[in-house]
């Protein structure tokens, strides 16, 4: 008899789409709901390691997969004059699990993935605005004055999420909101203040400073270097296909991908071939606590203030922030945007794209020939930057993906696959539930983020090596990057991956695919956390 509740999921990103798949398969109500028009085209290349390859293909999807990708084997880095600075070497892959690591577009990808929801059950442009929910139902609101019920809603909507805001909200209003959480969601606010400022509109700023500074005789600074390390500021393309005449790279069957760190600038950049012949590409800026302080904040004396460090903030602090400016921009739009944008962006002093343009690449060309080459409209940047959120769920909500846990976009390109992994490991979990109930939602959001909160945590630490490895500018840490990449054994760089690599979940309500190759799968706990009343009366 299948499940008699609803699942309501924000967002049609990786985490969003593949939690809807599995729902699919699990003959479990839901429905998706995007505030976008349709998949969009922002976005590059997007990594696909060997954890996510057992669920595709339990999915029967991971040939269509492949079709759209190429194998990565070989990131290779060079210095700003292409000399050689070394590899870090990913064809051991095949071996270790029996897949190959991917690489392929996000919007291809996305597009693969969203042919397996009915359309019936995904909804475009439908942007929350609120929700609300008692011990029996959650119903959310959307932007077009449309509402639906369900009975768990899934935050899925990315690393400024909407709901993750509105979930906050009513967490601090019970004075149970971590100030970790606190500070971050004020900072978000602060950030889309400073964009409305730059934009003209210093009204917003205002307000958002007024009802956001508390009676509280002693303040600090609304964001704290320790909630921020790990940052970029990035612009990303995927040019239209390409002469492969000019571009023979396009025409290899594995993808190439070349970094090229600068010497004497704090920029990095790097590209990726994929199918279409088409080439993806990204720079980066790493910023420090102090330069993301000022990208988020601005230098403005009126930038909003918090009460002194306490383990909770007060409701007035949080509660009261506003999150949308006069024009109608959230704070769910604060990530990648067109360059095309006329929002002024703080980030746009940091990285000039006209600058960039004579940086060059390894096959005789520069970055600026795979600029020209790329649609206007296709072309995205954002400060991305890694928080690892503690506040995970609340009453009939849980987030999953970068809501609860941004991560760099450039860093080993993981914030898709981990979003993947949530997915699963919620559905696996939602799948087992007896009912809806307040408590049994609280058991199964609880073991949610028990199983998946450390692993978040360690690929995030790791992000932050890969990205000081891959475009870090310090003297420490370019001799981290020759050594490491010179001269690591392919015995430790094994010894590493297999940590990582052993973590490969499926479905467990599917027939399971056989764990392949060398480093064998970490067994999948059934995720029976709950009892039948008929297994109970055999014992």
């Amino acid at each position: 008899m299948a499940p008699n509740y609803k699942v309501l999921i924000i967002g049609a990103g990786f985490s969003g789409v593949t939690l809807a798949i599995l729902l699919e398969h699990a003959k479990i109500d839901y429905e998706v709901f995007e505030g976008s028009p349709g998949i969009s085209p922002l976005g590059s290349a997007v990594i696909l390691g060997p954890t996510v390859m057992p669920l595709l293909e339990q999915l029967n999807i991971l040939e269509r997969v492949q079709g759209i990708s190429k194998p990565v084997k070989t990131l290779h880095l060079v210095q700003e004059d292409m000399k050689r600075i070394g590899e870090i070497n990913l064809s051991d892959h095949v071996k270790q699990t029996g897949y190959a690591s991917l690489v392929a577009t996000r919007s291809d990808l996305l597009s693969i993935l969203i042919t397996q929801i009915p359309s019936h059950k995904i909804h475009f442009s439908k942007k929350v605005v609120s929700f609300s929910a008692n011990k029996d139902e959650v119903v959310i609101r959307c932007a077009d004055d449309t509402s639906y019920k369900g009975q768990i809603l899934v935050g899925a909507d990315g690393a400024f999420s909407k709901v993750r805001e509105l979930l906050y909200k009513q967490v601090a209003k019970k004075g149970i909101l971590p100030r970790h959480d606190a500070l971050a969601l004020a900072a978000d606010a602060a950030a889309l203040a400073v964009t409305s400022t730059l934009s003209g509109d210093e009204s917003f700023e205002t307000a958002t400073t007024s009802t956001t500074t508390t009676t509280s005789s002693s303040t600090s600074t609304l964001v704290e270097g320790d909630m921020l390390h790990g940052a970029h500021v990035s612009i990303v393309g995927v040019t239209r296909p390409l002469d492969s005449s000019d571009f023979p790279i396009v025409k290899e069957t594995d993808s190439r991908c070349d970094t090229v760190i600068s010497d004497n600038t704090p920029y990095s950049w790097s590209y990726f071939a994929v199918p279409g012949d088409r080439v993806c590409w990204a720079v980066n800026v790493q910023l420090d606590d102090t330069s993301l302080r000022e990208q988020k904040l601005g230098s403005s004396s009126k930038s909003p203030t918090l009460p002194a460090p306490s383990s909770r903030l007060s409701t007035s602090s949080i509660s009261s922030t506003s999150s949308e400016t006069p024009h109608g921009q959230t704070l769910a739009e604060l990530g990648w945007e067109s360059q095309e944008s006329n929002t002024a962006h703080p980030l746009r002093k940091r990285l000039d794209l006209e600058e960039c343009k004579a940086f060059k690449i390894p096959f005789n060309k520069t970055l600026g020939d795979l600029i020209d080459a790329t649609p206007k409209e296709h072309i995205a940047q954002a400060i991305t930057e890694q928080t690892l959120f503690e506040t995970w769920y609340h009453g009939r909500t849980v987030l999953i993906g970068d809501a609860c846990h941004r991560m760099l976009a450039n860093a080993a390109h993981q914030g898709a696959v981990n979003a993947m992994l949530d997915a699963v490991i919620l559905g696996n979990l939602i799948r087992d539930l007896p009912s809806a109930s307040s408590e049994h939602l609280a058991e199964i959001f609880k073991e949610f983020q028990s199983e998946r909160y450390s692993q978040a945590k360690s690929q995030m630490h790791m992000n932050n090596k890969v990205g000081k490895l891959m475009s870090g500018q310090s003297w420490t840490e370019t001799l981290m990057r020759k050594f490491v990449v010179r001269y690591m054994s392919r015995i430790y760089q094994h010894f590493c991956d297999d940590r990582i690599l052993a973590d490969r979940p499926q479905a467990t309500f599917m027939t399971l695919v056989a764990s392949r190759g060398q480093v064998h799968a970490v067994p999948q706990r059934p995720h029976k956390t709950f009892v039948s009343a008929e297994a109970q009366s055999k014992h």
